[in-house]
């Protein structure tokens, strides 16, 4: 292989550089969430840039979500630590791309939840169970408020995925479930207050036996109930005219 076979090397210009310092000082922890960041003088000599220079390496980060910018005497840059959303962002614009529908959003969040449970349901640790107790403790009151409601029934599938202990999958599954919020939106919006509330009712009754079956040891029928669960959930969704539509691109 020849020089000539490979492209041009590009030289970084100084703010992706200093950019990319930054935003390795944020991935590590160095500098952690919601820090200030040094003062603007600070930050030129520190990297010996003039304020152009630092104020366009601001735009990057900001453009990843790694830092929010304000203006004025009680400003500054603040660093912004990597979330599902920003993730998610990224994944819609590819999905959207893509043309994935929703249905295939859908079916995904269920493959990958499949496992989840299972190992949650094997794992008999005290501090577990604890913890789901007390998800369908505090999820109980909100059963008649569907808007509140929504949000205990999603943090109840993200504690199981927490749980299962496999950090790449859950994370995987949390940005599934930021993909999936503006359809899950519009599907809450089109259906009438009491409907909605019957069908959290039956989720939350549903949650609750899993826990409790999760409890008296017998894991078969725990591991049982939760397919189920997944199974009625996928079902419900994709049979949805909503289904059939494309991935929406996050903002």
């Amino acid at each position: 292989m020849t020089a000539a076979s490979f492209g041009a090397v590009r030289v970084p210009k100084a703010a992706e550089l200093v950019a990319a310092s930054l935003r390795g000082q944020i991935i590590t922890g160095e500098l952690p969430a919601d820090a200030l960041l040094p003062a603007e003088a600070v930050l030129m000599e520190q990297f010996d840039v003039s304020r152009p220079t630092l104020r366009e390496a601001f735009r990057i980060l900001e453009s990843e979500a790694l830092i929010v910018v304000r203006r004025g005497a009680l400003g500054g840059a603040r660093v912004k630590p990597p979330d599902g959303v920003m993730a998610a962002r990224h994944l819609g614009y590819l999905l959207q791309y893509r043309g994935t529908t929703m249905a295939d959003v859908y079916r995904a969040r269920s493959a990958l939840e499949r496992p989840l449970g299972e190992a949650v349901a094997r794992d008999k640790r005290r501090q577990n169970v604890s913890r789901l107790s007390q998800a369908i403790a505090e999820a109980t009151p909100h059963i008649a408020n569907p808007a509140e409601y929504a949000r205990h029934d999603i943090d109840f599938h993200l504690l199981v995925a927490e749980l299962a202990g496999n950090e790449t999958v859950r994370t995987t599954v949390e940005v599934l479930y930021y993909l999936l919020l503006p359809a899950r939106n519009r599907y809450v919006e089109a259906l009438a207050p009491g409907e909605l509330g019957v069908e959290y009712g039956e989720v939350h009754r549903t949650h609750a036996y899993f826990v409790t079956l999760i409890k008296r040891h017998d894991t078969d029928a725990a591991i049982e109930l939760w397919n189920k669960h997944l199974d009625e959930i996928e079902h419900h969704y994709t049979a949805r005219p909503l289904a059939k539509t494309v991935v929406e691109m996050l903002g």
